[in-house]
């Protein structure tokens, strides 16, 4: 049995000492179908500064919209299409700054998709991002970012082909300090507005308050541990023009939880939060759900050149119906990775969902696995081809369905 080795640079690493960024989880998150994983790969910066970066990508799909059957699509929208493949550029600048005290780092991407059969979903988004780290350690640390974020709506959730241009801007701030020997008090806050081009869907636009604070307790190797408490209110401005789907509740959410980040520094590293949530609609209280949320990734370095990866999730997603607005998803991915050579790197995942739906009896089991080869001859320089697959199985008529995908992707940065 081949002996264990330490994890590739930046796999796994000491936790960083200053505070992380806000994992805003509940109810921003559009996904119904199995956890994917990130593609394409991310490229490094090869060194501090502004980076131009270039990347074109096309995809197809065998179930564009996650619907059981072309009759099943003819009847909502009038096309028994459910395949189309589609062709992303996105061009824009990196930056990273990191000086002695603090770090300033982001950046700035265009995107224009077309597709070749559902026209009308062609469309111009961005990607903006800006944050500055400030870390003081151990005495204290302090973050603030703004992200401004605009895409296609999820065809999944809409289940036609509607052009609905989701744009999603957050600005967060946070810090750290010092109380006394390993123990620090944290605090973090943020602002999320979410705002949908559709008119149908604008009763689903979103105002999101959160604070989030809680002591810390920091190891001398940098492992922490931490119990931090959540307050999110959310508003729907619009709600009062819902129609058809559930109502729509402002609602309010507490959790208590625990928060770690621990490694080794050479073989292992683990990283996550277990809570408890409760998540209350005043004036629907039909919605109201309590539980254990968690979401937690852990890290093994296999041998020199193979990696295991394994995250365990319970949480709330995005997902109209008529009975509810969320699904509660329980989850898990196992991925392994295999760097070939220095220029080859081969990815697995696999991925096993349960999602229900408050409200309701339906119940579905989401499963899911693809195949990612990543190729970069050089710095900068990336092909990568992706093949996966999902299914989802309902114990509702007509909400089963399976896709098939490939993706391929050139990224270029100067």
């Amino acid at each position: 049995m081949s002996r264990a080795h330490p994890l590739r640079p930046g796999s796994a690493g000491r936790p960083a000492r200053g505070i992380g960024r806000i994992a805003l989880l509940a109810l921003l998150c559009s996904a119904p179908r199995a956890q994917a994983a990130e593609f394409p790969p991310k490229l490094a910066f090869d060194a501090p500064g502004i980076e131009p970066v270039v990347q074109l990508q096309r995809t197809c799909e065998s179930n564009l919209f996650g619907l059981s059957s072309g009759v099943a699509a003819r009847d909502l929208f009038g096309d028994t299409q459910l395949s189309d493949c589609w062709t992303s550029a996105q061009a824009g600048v990196r930056f990273d700054n990191a000086g002695a005290v603090g770090r300033l780092y982001g950046h700035a991407l265009i995107n224009r998709t077309r597709y070749s059969h559902y026209g009308a979903l062609d469309f111009t988004g961005h990607d903006v991002s800006l944050t500055y780290n400030l870390d003081h350690a151990p005495h204290w640390s302090a973050y603030a970012s703004a992200s401004d974020y605009a895409a296609q709506q999820s065809l999944t959730i809409l289940q036609s082909p509607l052009p609905d241009l989701v744009r999603r801007q957050v600005v967060t701030a946070g810090g750290a300090r010092r109380v006394v020997g390993p123990w620090d008090l944290t605090a973090d806050t943020a602002f999320i507005r979410i705002r949908n081009s559709a008119t149908s869907q604008r009763p689903y636009d979103m105002d999101i308050d959160l604070l989030r604070l809680g002591p810390r307790y920091t190891s001398a190797a940098g492992n922490s541990i931490g119990y931090a408490l959540t307050f999110l209110q959310g508003r729907y401005p619009n709600a009062a023009t819902q129609t058809g789907n559930a109502p729509l509740a402002d609602f309010h959410q507490v959790e208590n939880g625990v928060q770690f980040n621990g490694s080794d520094d050479a073989y292992w590293q683990a990283a996550g939060s277990v809570g408890y949530l409760q998540y209350t609609a005043p004036s629907l209280p039909a919605l109201d759900f309590s539980g254990v949320v968690a979401n937690i990734d852990a890290k093994f370095a296999v041998t020199d050149k193979t990696a295991l990866r394994l995250q365990l999730y319970r949480k709330l997603a995005a997902y109209n119906t008529a009975t509810t607005n969320y699904q509660v998803i329980t989850g898990a991915q196992l991925s392994a990775s295999w760097s070939v050579d220095t220029a080859v790197r081969l990815a697995l995942d696999f991925t096993r969902d349960q999602a229900v739906f408050p409200g309701s009896t339906r119940r579905d089991q989401i499963h899911g696995g693809g195949l990612t080869v990543a190729y970069t001859p050089r710095p900068g320089t990336q092909l990568a081809l992706r093949l996966a697959r999902s299914n989802r199985s309902s114990n509702v008529p007509d909400q089963s369905y399976a896709n098939r995908s490939v993706s391929l992707s050139l990224q270029q940065a100067f």
